[in-house]
């Protein structure tokens, strides 16, 4: 590891915040436990209606409270890094929590000059390097955007969060990418550091929404950087395929069909005409397919 950092280093912590009231004061005490305390906390409020402002301003009055018209998280992650002092950010979404010792472990990364991005996982480096570099991301996105911990610099070169709503989800992933293609170091520090806890029907709800922002950022991602026809048609068919799949199993049948049918298409194999056909099933057909399979699993 390397050595601490001589100057102290200033984090600004950025909460952006849309109907958080039941919740948000759990991110913001996990902020208060810090062994090492950040300058600041700021809370951008992303339009709520439930008076999350309000619930944060009265429980929190140490916290700076930003308030703007919905415009989606990454409009609100750039309001609050704007308004920023610290030299560092540290990214936290409402539902998420970190551990006490998330920056103390963390800060020590940070000293090379090109490093951008320290984040946090336990995954061993087979799934994650100690350096993630643009490949690894573009083969798919390994940064939690709650353990993540960017140097402002680095966010303002490459242009910040991009703010179209056809991204809403993965806004993070495509400011990653942009960054590792800039050249900016990102550094995986091994420890589990953030706790994440979904409110019920929070996923359930977005499998679509976050299927379509998947596809959209492959041609943004693409016409920003230029990538070859290849390199993108092949993280295309890669997508497709994986979130056909996945809707298929929250039995989101229509957009898996959809999805599958596309990659099909696009490259016909047999495993993916088994997939699309397994799509078209009737319902009571693929729950009697997913017990036959669970009942497989199970045997010793």
């Amino acid at each position: 590891m390397p050595d601490s950092p001589t100057v102290p280093i200033r984090v600004s912590v950025v909460i952006p915040a849309y109907n958080a009231a039941g919740f948000i004061g759990r991110a913001l005490e996990s902020v208060r436990a810090q062994s090492v305390a950040p300058i600041e906390t700021i809370v951008v409020d992303d339009g709520s209606t439930d008076g999350t402002a309000e619930v944060v301003e009265r429980g929190w009055p140490s916290v700076r409270v930003l308030r703007q018209a919905n415009a989606g998280p990454g409009a609100a992650r750039n309001h609050g890094v704007r308004e920023a002092a610290g030299d560092w950010i540290g990214l936290l979404d409402a539902d998420d929590a970190w551990l006490p010792e998330k920056l103390e472990k963390q800060l020590p990364l940070t000293a090379g000059e090109r490093v951008g991005l320290v984040h946090a996982t336990r995954q061993t480096a087979d799934a994650v390097p100690d350096t993630v570099g643009f490949d690894r991301l573009w083969e798919r996105n390994c940064i939690a955007n709650s353990s993540a911990l960017v140097r402002r610099a680095a966010w303002c070169e490459v242009g910040d969060c991009d703010e179209d709503r056809a991204l809403i989800s993965v806004e993070d992933y495509n400011l990653w990418l942009r960054m590792a293609a800039a050249g900016w170091e990102i550094v995986t520090c091994r420890h589990d550091l953030i706790r994440y806890i979904c409110e019920a029907g929070h996923l359930t709800s977005r499998h679509e929404s976050y299927a379509r922002a998947e596809i959209a950022n492959i041609a943004s991602v693409a016409a920003r950087l230029g990538l070859d026809a290849a390199t993108v048609e092949a993280k295309r068919l890669r997508t497709l395929d994986e979130q056909g799949r996945l809707l298929l199993y929250h039995r989101r049948v229509a957009p898996a069909r959809n999805y599958l049918l596309q990659a099909l298409r696009r490259r016909p194999t047999a495993v993916r005409l088994g997939w699309w056909l397994a799509a078209c099933l009737p319902r009571p057909l693929l729950e009697l397919r997913r017990s036959a399979r669970q009942r497989a699993m199970a045997r010793p």
